[in-house]
Protein backbone atom coordinates (compact mmCIF):
# COMPACT_ATOMS: atom_id res chain seq x y z
CA UNK A 1 0.00 0.00 0.00
CA UNK A 2 1.24 3.24 -0.82
CA UNK A 3 1.78 5.48 1.97
CA UNK A 4 3.86 8.58 0.57
CA UNK A 5 5.21 9.94 -3.28
CA UNK A 6 9.05 11.32 -3.33
CA UNK A 7 9.08 14.35 -6.15
CA UNK A 8 12.27 15.25 -7.44
CA UNK A 9 11.93 18.89 -8.32
CA UNK A 10 14.26 19.25 -10.40
CA UNK A 11 17.60 17.10 -11.91
CA UNK A 12 20.35 18.59 -9.44
CA UNK A 13 18.19 18.16 -6.29
CA UNK A 14 19.97 16.89 -3.44
CA UNK A 15 20.51 13.19 -3.44
CA UNK A 16 19.20 11.58 -0.28
CA UNK A 17 20.48 8.34 -0.21
CA UNK A 18 22.74 6.20 -2.17
CA UNK A 19 22.38 7.49 -5.83
CA UNK A 20 24.21 10.68 -7.52
CA UNK A 21 22.02 13.74 -8.73
CA UNK A 22 22.82 15.16 -12.22
CA UNK A 23 23.65 18.25 -12.93
CA UNK A 24 22.38 21.45 -13.84
CA UNK A 25 21.14 22.38 -17.37
CA UNK A 26 20.63 25.04 -19.21
CA UNK A 27 17.56 27.46 -19.41
CA UNK A 28 15.22 25.69 -16.64
CA UNK A 29 14.89 22.63 -18.69
CA UNK A 30 16.08 20.41 -16.07
CA UNK A 31 13.02 21.61 -13.44
CA UNK A 32 9.75 19.08 -13.65
CA UNK A 33 7.45 21.22 -15.35
CA UNK A 34 4.78 22.99 -13.42
CA UNK A 35 1.70 20.65 -14.94
CA UNK A 36 3.44 17.37 -14.42
CA UNK A 37 4.17 18.93 -10.62
CA UNK A 38 0.55 19.56 -10.66
CA UNK A 39 -0.35 15.93 -11.57
CA UNK A 40 2.03 14.59 -8.58
CA UNK A 41 0.39 16.60 -6.20
CA UNK A 42 -3.20 15.79 -7.49
CA UNK A 43 -2.44 12.35 -7.58
CA UNK A 44 -1.16 12.58 -3.88
CA UNK A 45 -4.31 14.06 -2.75
CA UNK A 46 -6.12 11.42 -4.42
CA UNK A 47 -4.28 8.49 -2.78
CA UNK A 48 -3.75 10.24 0.39
CA UNK A 49 -0.71 10.12 0.36
CA UNK A 50 2.26 12.50 2.01
CA UNK A 51 5.14 14.05 -0.54
CA UNK A 52 8.73 14.35 -0.07
CA UNK A 53 9.89 16.91 -1.81
CA UNK A 54 13.08 16.93 -3.26
CA UNK A 55 14.76 20.25 -3.53
CA UNK A 56 18.43 21.59 -5.32
CA UNK A 57 19.78 24.23 -3.30
CA UNK A 58 18.19 27.52 -5.05
CA UNK A 59 14.93 28.61 -5.51
CA UNK A 60 12.47 27.75 -7.76
CA UNK A 61 9.97 30.31 -7.93
CA UNK A 62 6.44 31.31 -6.55
CA UNK A 63 4.36 28.98 -8.74
CA UNK A 64 6.45 26.05 -7.22
CA UNK A 65 6.23 27.24 -3.72
CA UNK A 66 2.20 27.62 -4.34
CA UNK A 67 1.47 23.93 -5.70
CA UNK A 68 4.02 22.42 -3.08
CA UNK A 69 2.33 24.27 -0.32
CA UNK A 70 -1.10 23.31 -1.88
CA UNK A 71 0.13 18.93 -0.16
CA UNK A 72 0.99 17.80 3.01
CA UNK A 73 4.74 17.40 2.50
CA UNK A 74 8.20 17.26 3.95
CA UNK A 75 10.74 19.29 2.77
CA UNK A 76 14.25 17.81 1.67
CA UNK A 77 17.01 20.35 0.85
CA UNK A 78 20.51 20.35 0.61
CA UNK A 79 22.15 21.51 4.47
CA UNK A 80 23.27 25.11 2.18
CA UNK A 81 19.63 25.88 1.25
CA UNK A 82 18.47 25.57 4.90
CA UNK A 83 17.70 29.19 5.82
CA UNK A 84 14.72 29.24 3.29
CA UNK A 85 13.46 26.10 4.11
CA UNK A 86 12.63 26.08 8.01
CA UNK A 87 11.62 22.54 9.42
CA UNK A 88 13.29 20.95 6.18
CA UNK A 89 15.33 17.65 6.47
CA UNK A 90 19.16 18.89 6.09
CA UNK A 91 20.87 17.11 4.07
CA UNK A 92 24.74 16.96 4.51
CA UNK A 93 27.33 15.79 2.58
CA UNK A 94 30.72 13.93 4.68
CA UNK A 95 32.73 16.12 2.36
CA UNK A 96 31.02 19.19 3.80
CA UNK A 97 30.72 18.85 7.95
CA UNK A 98 29.37 21.90 8.63
CA UNK A 99 31.37 24.03 11.44
CA UNK A 100 30.04 25.02 14.62
CA UNK A 101 29.26 28.40 13.50
CA UNK A 102 26.81 27.09 10.91
CA UNK A 103 25.19 24.89 13.30
CA UNK A 104 24.52 27.66 15.98
CA UNK A 105 21.42 28.26 16.47
CA UNK A 106 19.76 24.90 15.31
CA UNK A 107 18.29 22.66 17.44
CA UNK A 108 15.75 19.38 17.20
CA UNK A 109 16.80 19.38 13.26
CA UNK A 110 16.44 15.91 10.91
CA UNK A 111 19.63 15.49 9.79
CA UNK A 112 20.70 12.83 6.21
CA UNK A 113 23.99 12.44 6.53
CA UNK A 114 25.92 11.19 3.32
CA UNK A 115 28.76 9.54 4.02
CA UNK A 116 31.32 8.28 1.32
CA UNK A 117 34.04 5.61 2.39
CA UNK A 118 36.65 8.04 2.20
CA UNK A 119 35.30 9.69 5.13
CA UNK A 120 34.37 6.31 7.36
CA UNK A 121 37.28 7.79 9.73
CA UNK A 122 35.67 10.79 9.96
CA UNK A 123 32.20 9.39 11.19
CA UNK A 124 32.07 9.28 14.62
CA UNK A 125 33.54 12.88 14.63
CA UNK A 126 31.09 14.20 12.47
CA UNK A 127 27.98 12.81 14.62
CA UNK A 128 29.18 14.19 17.57
CA UNK A 129 29.01 17.25 15.91
CA UNK A 130 25.47 16.99 14.58
CA UNK A 131 24.24 15.04 17.59
CA UNK A 132 23.64 17.61 20.03
CA UNK A 133 21.86 19.78 17.22
CA UNK A 134 19.39 16.74 16.06
CA UNK A 135 16.40 15.19 16.71
CA UNK A 136 17.37 12.44 14.34
CA UNK A 137 20.29 11.68 11.95
CA UNK A 138 20.19 9.25 9.08
CA UNK A 139 23.65 8.14 8.07
CA UNK A 140 23.52 6.08 4.54
CA UNK A 141 26.81 5.59 3.24
CA UNK A 142 26.34 6.46 -0.21
CA UNK A 143 29.11 4.24 -1.92
CA UNK A 144 28.09 1.37 -0.92
CA UNK A 145 29.70 -1.17 -4.15
CA UNK A 146 33.54 -2.08 -3.21
CA UNK A 147 32.97 -2.52 0.45
CA UNK A 148 35.61 -5.02 2.11
CA UNK A 149 36.98 -5.96 5.52
CA UNK A 150 38.92 -2.04 6.27
CA UNK A 151 35.58 -0.37 5.56
CA UNK A 152 33.83 -2.91 7.91
CA UNK A 153 36.56 -2.94 10.22
CA UNK A 154 36.73 0.94 10.00
CA UNK A 155 32.59 1.40 10.45
CA UNK A 156 32.59 -0.77 13.23
CA UNK A 157 35.23 1.54 14.86
CA UNK A 158 33.33 4.53 14.41
CA UNK A 159 30.21 3.33 15.54
CA UNK A 160 31.43 1.97 18.86
CA UNK A 161 33.56 5.46 18.94
CA UNK A 162 30.19 7.49 19.04
CA UNK A 163 28.61 5.32 21.07
CA UNK A 164 29.11 7.03 24.67
CA UNK A 165 27.73 10.01 23.41
CA UNK A 166 24.69 8.99 21.91
CA UNK A 167 24.64 6.80 25.21
CA UNK A 168 25.01 10.41 27.26
CA UNK A 169 22.55 12.74 25.51
CA UNK A 170 19.89 9.69 25.84
CA UNK A 171 19.63 11.07 29.88
CA UNK A 172 17.93 13.98 27.63
CA UNK A 173 14.23 14.84 27.74
CA UNK A 174 14.23 14.57 23.64
CA UNK A 175 17.43 12.13 23.39
CA UNK A 176 18.25 12.07 19.42
CA UNK A 177 18.17 8.98 17.01
CA UNK A 178 20.79 7.48 15.10
CA UNK A 179 18.95 5.66 12.66
CA UNK A 180 22.57 2.94 12.55
CA UNK A 181 22.15 2.40 16.06
CA UNK A 182 19.13 3.32 17.91
CA UNK A 183 16.16 2.21 15.14
CA UNK A 184 17.40 -1.49 15.79
CA UNK A 185 16.34 -1.56 19.53
CA UNK A 186 12.57 -0.21 18.62
CA UNK A 187 12.10 -2.93 16.04
CA UNK A 188 10.40 -6.53 16.25
CA UNK A 189 10.71 -6.81 12.42
CA UNK A 190 12.04 -5.87 8.87
CA UNK A 191 11.88 -1.78 8.72
CA UNK A 192 13.07 -1.74 4.93
CA UNK A 193 12.86 0.75 2.43
CA UNK A 194 10.02 -0.75 0.60
CA UNK A 195 10.47 1.40 -3.00
CA UNK A 196 7.27 0.38 -5.22
CA UNK A 197 5.29 -1.10 -1.93
CA UNK A 198 5.39 2.08 0.53
CA UNK A 199 6.20 5.10 -1.96
CA UNK A 200 6.63 5.69 -5.90
CA UNK A 201 8.69 8.65 -6.98
CA UNK A 202 8.26 11.41 -9.56
CA UNK A 203 11.37 12.32 -11.35
CA UNK A 204 12.03 16.00 -12.52
CA UNK A 205 10.72 14.54 -16.18
CA UNK A 206 6.97 14.02 -14.51
CA UNK A 207 7.34 10.63 -14.90
CA UNK A 208 6.91 7.54 -12.35
CA UNK A 209 9.95 5.53 -10.68
CA UNK A 210 10.49 2.97 -8.13
CA UNK A 211 12.57 5.56 -6.46
CA UNK A 212 15.03 8.30 -7.44
CA UNK A 213 18.06 6.15 -8.38
CA UNK A 214 16.32 4.59 -10.88
CA UNK A 215 15.86 7.87 -12.65
CA UNK A 216 18.92 9.19 -12.66
CA UNK A 217 20.40 5.53 -13.57
CA UNK A 218 18.18 5.69 -16.54
CA UNK A 219 15.23 8.04 -17.31
CA UNK A 220 13.82 5.55 -20.06
CA UNK A 221 13.74 3.16 -17.36
CA UNK A 222 9.97 4.29 -15.75
CA UNK A 223 7.00 3.24 -14.30
CA UNK A 224 5.32 5.27 -17.00
CA UNK A 225 2.57 8.55 -16.78
CA UNK A 226 1.16 9.40 -13.27
CA UNK A 227 -2.37 8.71 -14.54
CA UNK A 228 -4.33 5.46 -13.22
CA UNK A 229 -3.18 2.38 -12.21
CA UNK A 230 0.30 2.05 -11.95
CA UNK A 231 1.96 -0.83 -14.07
CA UNK A 232 4.96 -2.56 -12.06
CA UNK A 233 5.40 -5.98 -13.23
CA UNK A 234 6.15 -8.79 -10.91
CA UNK A 235 5.37 -6.14 -7.68
CA UNK A 236 5.30 -9.02 -6.10
CA UNK A 237 8.65 -10.00 -6.22
CA UNK A 238 9.35 -6.37 -4.05
CA UNK A 239 7.52 -8.11 -1.25
CA UNK A 240 9.83 -9.82 2.17
CA UNK A 241 8.22 -13.13 1.64
CA UNK A 242 10.11 -13.57 -1.99
CA UNK A 243 13.11 -12.78 -0.19
CA UNK A 244 14.56 -15.74 1.14
CA UNK A 245 17.83 -15.05 2.91
CA UNK A 246 16.47 -11.95 4.10
CA UNK A 247 13.63 -13.62 6.00
CA UNK A 248 16.28 -15.72 8.26
CA UNK A 249 17.80 -12.02 8.90
CA UNK A 250 16.82 -9.85 12.11
CA UNK A 251 19.22 -7.06 11.12
CA UNK A 252 15.81 -5.36 11.09
CA UNK A 253 16.98 -1.35 10.56
CA UNK A 254 18.82 -2.74 7.34
CA UNK A 255 16.92 -0.88 4.20
CA UNK A 256 17.00 -3.51 1.66
CA UNK A 257 17.90 -1.52 -1.08
CA UNK A 258 16.21 -2.43 -4.29
CA UNK A 259 18.47 -0.13 -6.51
CA UNK A 260 21.70 -1.45 -4.53
CA UNK A 261 20.09 -4.65 -4.70
CA UNK A 262 19.64 -4.48 -8.54
CA UNK A 263 22.95 -3.07 -9.15
CA UNK A 264 25.18 -5.72 -6.76
CA UNK A 265 23.06 -8.97 -7.81
CA UNK A 266 21.05 -8.36 -10.73
CA UNK A 267 18.09 -9.09 -8.60
CA UNK A 268 15.78 -5.84 -7.25
CA UNK A 269 15.15 -7.99 -4.37
CA UNK A 270 18.60 -9.79 -3.37
CA UNK A 271 20.86 -7.57 -1.33
CA UNK A 272 24.40 -7.90 -2.02
CA UNK A 273 27.10 -9.09 0.29
CA UNK A 274 28.30 -5.31 1.26
CA UNK A 275 25.11 -4.34 1.99
CA UNK A 276 24.03 -7.76 4.79
CA UNK A 277 27.67 -7.25 6.50
CA UNK A 278 26.99 -3.09 6.90
CA UNK A 279 23.77 -3.99 8.21
CA UNK A 280 25.32 -6.55 10.49
CA UNK A 281 28.25 -4.03 12.23
CA UNK A 282 25.26 -1.85 12.57
CA UNK A 283 23.20 -4.60 14.27
CA UNK A 284 26.00 -5.53 16.44
CA UNK A 285 26.83 -1.71 17.66
CA UNK A 286 23.37 -1.39 18.50
CA UNK A 287 23.40 -4.61 20.77
CA UNK A 288 26.15 -3.22 22.17
CA UNK A 289 24.29 0.15 22.38
CA UNK A 290 21.57 -1.57 24.30
CA UNK A 291 23.83 -3.42 26.67
CA UNK A 292 25.50 0.39 27.80
CA UNK A 293 21.90 1.40 28.23
CA UNK A 294 21.32 -1.16 30.61
CA UNK A 295 24.49 -0.86 32.27
CA UNK A 296 23.26 2.84 32.92
CA UNK A 297 19.98 1.35 34.37
CA UNK A 298 17.94 2.64 31.39
CA UNK A 299 16.44 0.51 28.82
CA UNK A 300 13.74 -0.78 30.61
CA UNK A 301 10.96 -2.60 28.08
CA UNK A 302 13.61 -2.98 24.94
CA UNK A 303 13.75 -6.44 23.41
CA UNK A 304 17.33 -8.37 23.61
CA UNK A 305 19.56 -8.20 20.45
CA UNK A 306 20.88 -12.01 20.26
CA UNK A 307 24.60 -12.08 20.08
CA UNK A 308 25.23 -14.15 16.90
CA UNK A 309 28.26 -15.65 15.60
CA UNK A 310 27.77 -14.61 11.69
CA UNK A 311 28.35 -11.71 9.50
CA UNK A 312 25.80 -12.36 6.57
CA UNK A 313 23.10 -14.50 6.79
CA UNK A 314 23.51 -15.93 3.57
CA UNK A 315 26.52 -17.99 5.25
CA UNK A 316 24.05 -18.98 7.66
CA UNK A 317 22.07 -20.67 4.77
CA UNK A 318 25.49 -21.95 3.10
CA UNK A 319 26.80 -23.89 6.49
CA UNK A 320 22.95 -25.16 6.82
CA UNK A 321 23.14 -26.15 3.37
CA UNK A 322 19.63 -24.73 2.62
CA UNK A 323 17.77 -25.53 -0.10
CA UNK A 324 14.92 -23.31 -2.00
CA UNK A 325 12.52 -25.98 -0.39
CA UNK A 326 13.90 -25.16 3.48
CA UNK A 327 12.85 -21.59 2.51
CA UNK A 328 9.39 -22.43 1.38
CA UNK A 329 9.13 -24.10 5.10
CA UNK A 330 9.93 -20.83 7.12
Amino acid sequence: MLKYLLVVLARDATSFCHYEAGGRRRGGADMIPLDRLEAAVLFALKNNLKVNFLYPGRRLGRAYDKLVESVDHVKIVPFAARSGHPGAILVVESSEIPGAADLAGLRGENFILRLRRADLPLLAAALKRLLPRAKRINVVLADVAGCGEAEYAEYRRQLEKILPEVLKLAARPDPPELNVLTDRLALGRMNNCEAGLAHLTVGPNGRLYLCPAFYYADPHESLGEIRGEIGIGNRRLLELKCAPICRICDAYQCKRCVFLNRALTLELNTPSAEQCRLAHVEREASRLYLGRLRESGSGEGLADIPEIAYQDPFDVAVEKKMSIADFKKL
